[in-house]
């Protein structure tokens, strides 16, 4: 296992502590807005930002570090970016510009985008010399070339570190799009293994024997020095995955290839040497060797390098050096130092795909991390038991794992752990007998989970519930909020044998906030049972898919609800969008940016045919595509035909709003629910008529749900800004 103890115990062959000088978090984030909007500045009109020779990859690494630092892919400068790197790719051959322009596809994450990191990930394939790295260039060859290594001919000569670092970092992202790199990582291996110096660190080109080893390029660098790391991790980290594949194929015996790095003494003696390095952080350190030092600790999950706590010195180190007009650098080296700059500064969470492989899944795969010496437990039930306020449990597993009517009565986090999928199924629990409830006739038996108190946030989850067959109908539910605050971010919830589940029942004085999630089949997605108290509730770039999309009821006591709905950047696929028949009180909805694909807005949502009392509907920019509007008692209103009349029913407390087609990239009828929908089933179809206006309307298919969509997030800055905002989110964001 990838012991962190071990880690820490290299500490002892460096020297004392050095106290972090502090730039406060707001100097850092002034930092790194300012870096920000330097980078907009420089772009051109035709969309690239301009390096001798190289427009193609610093286009990619500015747009890249804008997008990592949480500019929106519909901003228009970084719309511009990516439109550009993609008229690009099928020329580029520069070994850098490939690599950059696969990691800014990926990160896009359209669909359309496959083939084409295929062909970059082919030619760094051709491009890998017979020395095991990468110079500057690599052969144009295509996609269809992965069908047969074993035509592509070594290119002679050694190449250089950096050329290598960059060529390995853009194929472990190919390598998620199906492009083989398992012989060519064991190459990269043997060339870090065999090029190491004397002082545990690496040089920009390998010693050789045929070479003068003397001058700056057969010296240790600190940048190569993280490169040699970097590599040997993603090379032991391909060996694991490949390893793990003939296993599950062939039901073997796991191999010992999860051993820690440290104890290959290679490794060892470079990740003493970066710790050295690491500790020497300071203003006159390159901006490319930060960005690699964060690299390296990103992937390895490590607040400290050594002793050295490398943000906190980078950071100060930025913050001080940082030009008027907000670059690190002037020339042309500004907008690569600049971007490399604010991807540092960002400060992206701990952990990887990667840091996942080197520890292996444990056996007991419930971790309360939040606790000290992190306990672990072989079911979520007994973590909730162990957990006190404030904990966070994570599921290093992939699952099925049980949800069996548990309470959820204080603030805890249940998160996916690094680079895990973890599928939930329902079984129905025992009750304080010991007994198996009875969901016919025992209500706790009818809920999967229950949030009674606190704030609740659910992370990286795929939900799949499926209720039972049972004598007598059951009002099912997934998750019934009956108190406190629930979040959930980058969770799928689905239900596909049609028992009529709600998927989330929100009750009393409760509110809700939905990031990123996908609702899949049921009753309805969402339930809000109104009780006289406020109940808030935001979906952010979320897909419903449902019956109904949301229904809206009045508690058993009758009492007038107070409903208040927020849509951002949300697809709704249902009959109904909001059904809410005979609801008494008051409902408002506030749409931004969303796309309602439905029979009917709402038949219900009308006290009567004149009045509008206790409703409101408001926001901008959204695009319907529906056969009827609004109704009362169940019967459509006919004056209100088109989004004419829709604007003018409500006063135009909604601007720019259109009817337009709406084709989905994979049509589905209502009543299609299944556990694996895609969430790229609801990008924008060339058939759609906002086709070009995809980046603005509707979901970012590429962040939602579980999975991949949650580890693209959990990179996002936003991920930070969502663990900040727990209590003040739902008020925050649904403002238009």
């Amino acid at each position: 296992m990838f012991n962190r103890r071990l880690i820490a115990a290299i500490v002892v062959l460096l020297t004392a502590a050095r106290v972090v000088p502090a730039a406060t978090e707001e100097q850092i984030e002034q930092a790194r807005l300012k870096g920000m909007e330097f980078l907009k500045s420089q772009q051109t009109k035709d969309g690239n930002w301009e390096y001798p020779n190289y427009q193609t990859g610093i286009t990619a690494l500015c747009t890249l570090a804008l997008i990592e630092n949480g500019v929106p892919i519909s901003d228009p400068v970084v719309d511009k970016g990516y439109r550009y790197v993609k008229k690009q790719v099928a020329d580029v051959k520069n070994t850098y510009e490939i690599a950059l322009s696969i990691l800014l596809l990926a990160r896009v994450g359209d669909r359309l985008d496959r083939p084409h990191i295929r062909t970059l990930g082919a030619r760094l394939l051709a491009g890998q010399n017979k020395g095991g790295g990468w110079g500057y260039s690599c052969p144009a060859v295509e996609a269809s070339s992965l069908g047969d290594l074993r035509k592509l001919s070594r290119q002679d000569g050694a190449g250089d570190n950096s050329c290598t670092q960059f060529a390995v970092l853009g194929l472990w992202v190919a390598s998620r799009y199906s492009t083989p790199i398992e012989i060519a990582m064991a190459e990269v291996a043997q060339r870090f293994l065999d090029g190491q110096l004397e002082d545990g660190g690496w040089s920009y080109q390998p010693p050789s024997s045929d070479k003068p080893e003397s001058g700056s390029n057969f010296q240790t660098r600190n940048t190569m020095t993280c490169a040699g790391l970097f590599c040997l991790t993603v090379a032991r980290a391909t060996k694991i995955r490949q390893q793990q594949r003939e296993q599950a194929a062939t039901g073997g015996e796991e191999r010992g290839e999860k051993a820690t790095l440290l104890s290959d003494p290679v490794y060892a003696k470079g990740f003493a040497r970066v710790g050295q390095f690491a500790k020497g952080i300071g203003p006159g350190s390159s901006k490319y060797f930060l960005w690699s030092v964060e690299r390296l600790g990103v992937l390895l999950g490590l607040e400290k390098l050594g002793d050295a706590d490398w943000f906190g010195l980078g950071a100060d180190a930025l913050v001080k050096t940082q030009r008027p007009d907000g670059s690190w650098s002037e020339g042309k080296d500004a907008l690569s130092d600049t971007s490399f700059a604010i991807l540092f500064l960002r400060k992206a969470n701990l952990g990887s795909d990667i840091s996942r492989l080197l520890e292996g899944t444990p056996l007991k795969q419930f971790a309360l991390v939040s606790q000290p010496e992190t306990p672990r437990f072989e079911t979520l039930a007994d973590a909730l038991k162990a957990a006190k306020a404030g904990d966070v449990i994570r599921v290093d597993g992939n699952g099925p794992f049980k949800f069996s009517n548990d309470v959820l009565d204080k603030d805890l986090t249940i998160q996916a752990g690094y680079g895990y999928d973890p599928v939930f199924e329902f079984q129905i629990g025992l009750d304080a007998k010991g007994l198996r409830y009875k969901p016919e006739r025992d209500e706790m038996a009818q809920s999967v989970l229950h949030v009674t108190a606190g704030t609740v946030t659910l992370e990286g989850l795929r939900m799949q519930i499926d209720p039972p067959i049972t004598s007598t109908p059951v009002n099912w539910k997934g998750v019934r909020v009956a108190g406190g605050k629930l979040r959930m971010l980058n969770c799928t919830l689905s239900e596909s044998n049609k028992r009529g589940m709600v998927g989330v029942s929100i009750e009393g004085a409760s509110s809700a906030h939905f990031r990123n999630c996908q609702f899949i089949g049921g009753k309805s997605c969402v339930s809000v049972v109104g009780g006289g108290a406020p109940q808030p509730v935001l979906f952010e770039n979320c897909i419903l898919y449902s019956n109904a999309c949301v229904s809206a009821t009045n508690s058993a006591d009758q009492k007038p609800a107070d409903i208040q709905l927020h849509f951002r950047n949300c697809c709704l696929q249902g009959t109904e969008a909001i059904a809410c028949p005979g609801l008494k009180g008051q409902l408002s909805v506030t749409a931004t940016e969303s796309l309602f694909r439905c029979d009917a807005l709402s038949l219900s949502f009308l006290p009567s045919a004149t009045s509008k009392e206790g409703r409101s509907w408001s926001g901008a920019h959204n695009v319907y595509n529906v056969s009827s509007w609004f109704g009362a008692a169940g019967k459509k209103v006919a004056t209100i035909s088109d989004v004419k009349s829709h604007l003018k029913f409500w006063g135009d407390a909604e601007k720019d709003a259109s009817t337009k087609t709406i084709a989905w990239l994979t049509p589905r009828r209502i009543g299609q629910f299944s556990h694996n929908l895609n969430p790229q089933d609801w990008d924008l179809s060339e058939k759609s008529e906002l086709a070009l206006a995809a980046v603005r309307y509707g979901i970012t298919a590429n962040t939602v749900g579980a999975g991949e969509g949650y580890s693209r997030y959990r990179e996002d800055i936003r991920y930070n800004e969502w663990k900040k905002d727990a209590k003040n989110a739902i008020v925050a964001a649904s403002t238009p």
